[in-house]
């Protein structure tokens, strides 16, 4: 299969080579026009007043790939600010908002709340459109409460799609050469990897340039987190309430991929049970390009039965995976551990015991040494 196939960019990775559309289709220009005032109809309380009068429209015409993505990213964001935005969580979606958002979503095998994919992959425009894509040439379409502090979160979480882009192809290669190549074939695919890890790993740590953790803290992850027990009710779709997970890096399907390759395999407690869960939230094509790499991928075997130098290759590469899972322990304990105040929630947005599930994934990592 070609990167082509899994909806992969050979420049951009998992996010898509071009901008959303800067509008929708006629019909649907009242979804357009929440976007600029979103934070203000927040700060108001009159979010859900407008919400609720909105007409239920019929998602059909949305045909063009540009056009699905772009209502789906600003229904999804509108759904947590409906909840969220208020003193108390409302719990039931109106109709207007609930009927799109769950047909649509259904439609593209997505969930109907904000997730990674519509808060860090199709959430961009270009500042500068004779530009390239770039951290410095992006901000976000739709934003919560905005500020320089969220708009970046996103952007540079963005970025770390875009530093790992060139290892897309490294990853397929190594990969082939797994069944197909060398030792030395598949040693310097494997040094190519934990080369190009080292970008991966400098974009992670670009997220603290312009975001604070105690704004995104109080002010960004708040709008991001998962539905409450007893979960949301989606009006016009079923009175049976929805609890899902909220937005969350892990999401991404590049650590996933990066795994799947080297067969890093997470026990089902506390990290492999809800990395195989999350997968769900990914854009079918990625969830696809990990779920095959995973079942195509023998280069872990023949690291065990291959060459000292075949490895080390490997081992390297296990280490760069390691590092960036360190790290982002040390960014989620600056930004949700220190932060918060005494009984405050310390769980990530995807609902997990930051601890647990960061500190588990990095012990399977290196634990995967051979």
């Amino acid at each position: 299969m070609t990167l082509s196939h899994y909806q992969v960019d050979p420049v951009t990775g998992f996010v898509p080579p071009v901008p959303l559309p800067p509008r929708l289709p006629d019909a649907f220009a009242r979804w357009d026009a929440l976007v600029p005032d979103l934070s203000a109809l927040i700060r108001s309380r009159r979010l859900r007043g407008v919400v609720r009068g909105l007409p239920v429209l019929d998602v059909a015409p949305l045909a063009t790939f540009g056009d699905r993505e772009r209502a789906l990213l600003l229904l999804t964001h509108f759904a947590n600010a409906y909840v969220w935005g208020g003193d108390e969580p409302d719990l039931r979606l109106p109709a207007s908002l609930a009927v799109p958002l769950c047909t649509l979503a259904n439609d593209m095998g997505r969930p109907p709340i904000a997730h990674y994919a519509t808060t860090s992959l199709t959430n961009w425009r270009l500042v500068d459109p004779t530009q390239p894509l770039s951290v410095d040439n992006a901000r976000t379409i739709i934003r919560f409460l905005g500020g320089v502090d969220e708009d970046w979160f996103f952007i540079a979480s963005m970025g770390v799609e875009l530093a790992g882009a060139p290892l897309l192809p490294v990853v397929a290669d190594a990969v082939r050469q797994s069944r197909e190549g060398s030792d030395d074939e598949l040693a310097r695919s494997l040094d190519a990897f934990a080369e190009g890890m080292g970008a991966v790993h400098v974009a992670l740590e670009q997220v603290r340039r312009w975001c604070d953790p105690a704004t995104y803290y109080l002010r960004v992850r708040p709008f991001v987190t998962g539905w409450p027990q007893p979960g949301v009710v989606y009006e016009g779709v079923s009175e049976e309430p929805q609890r899902l997970i909220g937005g969350s890096a892990a999401q991404s399907a590049l650590l996933q991929l990066f795994d799947a390759m080297l067969g890093v395999h997470h026990a089902d407690h506390p990290a492999g049970a809800y990395l195989r869960t999350v997968r769900g939230f990914m854009p079918p094509p990625h969830r696809a390009f990990v779920e095959d790499t995973e079942r195509d991928s023998q280069v872990r075997s023949r690291a065990q039965e291959g060459s000292a130098a075949l490895q080390g290759a490997y081992n390297s590469a296990l280490a760069r995976i390691a590092a960036f899972r360190d790290a982002h322990m040390r960014l989620a304990h600056d930004y949700i551990v220190a932060p918060s105040a005494s009984g405050r929630d310390t769980t990530g947005t995807g609902g997990t015991a930051l601890d647990k599930f960061l500190g588990g994934a990095h012990r399977s990592t290196t634990d995967a040494r051979v």
